[in-house]
């Protein structure tokens, strides 16, 4: 399987595609440092209890694997499962994950939780920080809106098609109140499309200002 690397906000990612010519969604691989949910897993030497063994990597059945740097697992449990495995002397387990202390902490312990729970066979639970319906409608109907002026729509055939309920006269269109929310709507379009989206991957938390937007 041929693994490209790419900036350190995506990874390595299978260029296995679908018809329409773009990556399968559950063959991308993301870092650390685009996501949270990425679980960087350890080898440690000593184990704080008998019931502290070592996880096989053959036990995550099913899991594909790519090896660049490091170990690159996708294991799809119950929930999505990315790891980062830090595989020495040849070894094929881990038996510890690397929790750092940031803003996301409680993103990466929910995302440990699931893999841990998933490890056990059990279901994965409520998600921490799960984006709300309200703001996925919303992102929703900002790339809508994207998508369309993309395609050539003028704005007022915006409005009519994604806010009114009623078709607007040409006459009324230079003072509808519908006119200033259309242009708003592309502009927070615009700044989710040139990286914004990667605030989403963080969510509840924000990124650093000072990082690679």
């Amino acid at each position: 399987m041929s693994v490209r690397l790419t900036s350190p906000l995506v990874g390595a990612r299978d260029f296995r595609v679908t018809g329409d010519g773009l990556p399968l969604a559950k063959n991308i691989i993301w870092t650390e440092q685009a996501s949270p949910r990425v679980l960087r897993t350890k080898q440690i030497q000593s184990s704080v209890s008998p019931a502290h063994q070592p996880v096989q990597l053959s036990r995550l059945g099913g899991a594909t694997v790519w090896k660049a740097d490091e170990l690159h697992i996708l294991w799809l449990g119950s929930t999505a499962n990315h790891l980062v495995a830090e595989i020495l002397s040849g070894a094929s387990d881990f038996n510890a994950i690397v929790l750092p202390l940031d803003a996301a902490f409680e993103t990466r312990l929910d995302a440990a939780r699931q893999f841990w729970r998933d490890l056990n066979g059990r279901p994965p639970g409520p998600v921490y920080g799960a984006l709300p319906k309200q703001a996925k409608a919303r992102h929703i109907l900002n790339l809508r809106a994207h998508d369309a002026r993309r395609a050539g729509a003028a704005y007022r055939e915006i409005a009519e098609t994604l806010l009114s309920r009623e078709p607007i006269a040409p006459r009324d269109w230079r003072d509808h109140h519908l006119r200033h929310r259309v242009r708003a709507t592309l502009r927070r379009a615009e700044r989710l499309v040139a990286g914004g989206y990667r605030d989403l991957l963080f969510y509840p938390h924000s990124r650093s200002r000072k990082s690679d937007r």
